[in-house]
C-alpha cells in the first residue's frame, strides 16, 4: 500500500515524538535508579571501611556502623567451610546461602545477585579465613525502575496521542486552507478560460448565423466568413490543446525520467530557428555537454513556446539570443529577443494560468494566453525556476534554471536583477 505524503508526515512525526520522549524518559529513570544503587552501594562502602580500620573486630564494627545510621541490612558471617551465620537479618530476608567463590569476587566491589530477593552484597576477608558479608534489599530500586520505565511508557503514548491530535488538526486547517485556495483559482482559471472561449464561440456563432440566414451573397463575403470560422476553430483546438497540457503538468504522476543532454537540444532548435528566420540576427551562446535529468518532452515544449513566442510576437527582422551556461550545479538556460517586451510590472508579476502580460498581444496573434503557463509549468516540473527580465537586446528575456547532474533538486528561487 501507498502511503500518501499526509500519512507519511504523521507517521515520522509520532515515531519522531515517541523516540524523543521515550529516548529522554528512559535516561532519566535509567539515572535515576543508577542514583539509588549508588546509594546503597555507598553505605554497604561505608560499611566496609569502618570493619576495616577496626582490625581484628571487624564484626563488631560493622555491626556498630549498622546500628549507628538505622542501616537495613543483613550482616552474616560465612565460615571457611562455607557455613553462614546471620549476625544481623534486614527486615525482608535477602538470601539463603553465598558460596565462598562468590564471597572471594565480592571483596573488590560491590554485587549484585538475586536470592530470595533482589539485594547488593560485598564481602571482607577477615582474621581467620572467614568472610564477613553485608547485604542490603535493592528492591525498591528496581520496584521504582519498573515504575518509572512504565510512566514512560504511557506519557509516550499520551505524547504521541497528543501530537497526533495537533497534526491532524493543523492538516485539516493547512488542507481547508488549500482547498480554498485552489477553489478560488479554480474558479479564476475557469473564468479566464470561459473568457478565452467566448470570442471565438462569438464570431463563429455570428458568422454561422449570417451564411444560414443568406445575408452573404456574395462569393467574396461567404470566401471570408468561412475563413473566419476556420481560424477561430484553429485557435479553440490550439487553446483546448494548451488547457490539456496544463492538466497533465499539474498532474502527480511521475514520468519517466532521463539523463538529457541540453546542449544537444537546446542547438538543434537553434539551428533550426536560425534556418526558419534568415532575416533575424541570431547569436547562439551555447556551451556543451551540459546534462540535467528530466522529461525530453517537457523541455522539448519549453524550448519551441520560447521560440514560437518571439515568432508570433516580435518583428521578423528583431535580434534573438539563445543562451546555455553552467555554472557549478547551475545550469541557466536564456532565451531573449530584442522585441517590445512586456509592461515593467509584468517583471514582478508571477506567471499563472492564462495570465496575459500585455492584453492585446495573444489575440491579435492568434495565441492562446497559455504559453507562459505553459513554459513555467514545464520548468517547475522539471525541478527548475522560471523568471523573466527585461533583456539586454531591448525585448523580453526568458530565464529558466536547472540543476545539473542525475539528481535534479527543488531550490530557492535565485532571482535575476531587472
Amino acid at each position: 500500500m501507498k502511503l500518501n505524503s499526509t500519512s507519511k508526515l504523521r507517521i515520522v512525526t509520532i515515531a519522531l515524538v515517541m523516540v524523543l520522549t521515550s529516548g529522554i524518559g528512559t535516561f532519566a529513570t535509567l539515572h535515576s535508579y543508577d542514583i539509588s544503587r549508588a546509594k546503597i552501594d555507598a553505605q554497604i562502602n561505608g560499611t566496609i571501611m569502618d570493619a576495616v580500620e577496626a582490625r581484628n573486630q571487624e564484626l563488631s564494627a560493622a555491626l556498630f556502623h549498622i546500628d549507628e545510621f538505622s542501616l537495613d541490612f543483613t550482616l552474616a558471617l560465612l565460615s571457611r567451610d562455607g557455613s553462614a551465620t546471620i549476625i544481623k537479618d534486614s527486615t525482608v530476608p535477602l538470601f539463603d546461602a553465598i558460596s565462598l567463590d562468590e564471597a572471594a569476587q565480592a571483596t573488590e566491589s560491590v554485587q549484585s545477585a538475586k536470592g530470595i530477593t533482589q539485594y547488593r552484597y560485598r564481602s571482607l576477608l577477615i582474621s581467620g579465613g572467614d568472610y564477613l558479608l553485608i547485604a542490603a534489599s535493592s528492591n525498591e530500586a528496581v520496584r521504582s525502575l519498573k515504575g518509572d520505565l512504565l510512566s514512560v511508557l504511557l506519557i509516550t503514548l499520551l505524547a504521541s496521542l497528543v501530537a497526533f491530535a495537533f497534526l491532524s488538526l493543523f492538516i485539516r486547517r493547512l488542507k481547508r486552507r488549500d482547498d480554498v485556495d485552489a477553489l478560488r483559482r479554480m474558479q479564476e482559471f475557469l473564468g479566464d478560460a470561459s473568457h478565452e472561449l467566448r470570442t471565438p464561440l462569438t464570431v463563429i456563432k455570428g458568422y454561422v448565423e449570417m451564411l444560414s440566414k443568406g445575408q452573404m451573397s456574395a462569393e467574396e463575403d461567404k470566401s471570408r466568413a468561412f475563413n473566419r470560422v476556420t481560424n477561430e476553430i484553429s485557435r479553440m483546438e490550439a487553446l483546448i490543446h494548451d488547457l490539456l497540457l496544463l492538466a497533465e503538468l499539474g498532474e502527480s504522476a511521475a514520468r519517466e525520467q532521463e539523463e538529457i543532454d541540453v546542449s544537444l537540444l537546446l542547438r538543434g532548435y537553434a539551428e533550426d530557428f536560425s534556418t526558419l528566420n534568415p532575416v533575424r540576427e541570431i547569436d547562439i551562446e551555447i556551451s556543451d555537454e551540459i546534462f540535467v535529468v528530466g522529461v525530453r518532452d517537457y523541455f522539448t515544449r519549453f524550448i519551441q513556446n520560447a521560440l514560437n513566442n518571439i515568432s508570433r510576437h516580435t518583428a521578423t527582422d528583431v535580434p534573438v539570443r539563445i543562451s546555455l551556461a553552467q555554472k557549478g550545479k547551475n545550469v541557466t538556460l536564456i532565451i531573449e529577443d530584442g522585441g517590445n517586451g512586456l509592461p515593467e510590472s509584468a517583471y514582478r508579476e508571477k506567471v499563472r494560468s492564462l495570465n496575459r502580460f500585455d492584453k492585446s498581444r495573444s489575440r491579435e496573434s492568434g495565441g492562446s494566453g497559455l504559453g507562459m503557463s505553459i513554459m513555467a509549468a514545464v520548468v517547475e516540473k522539471l525541478h527548475g525556476q522560471m523568471t523573466l527580465r527585461k533583456s539586454e537586446l531591448g525585448g523580453l528575456a526568458v530565464i529558466a534554471e536547472f540543476t545539473h547532474g542525475s539528481r535534479p533538486i527543488s531550490r530557492s528561487a535565485s532571482r535575476t536583477e531587472t
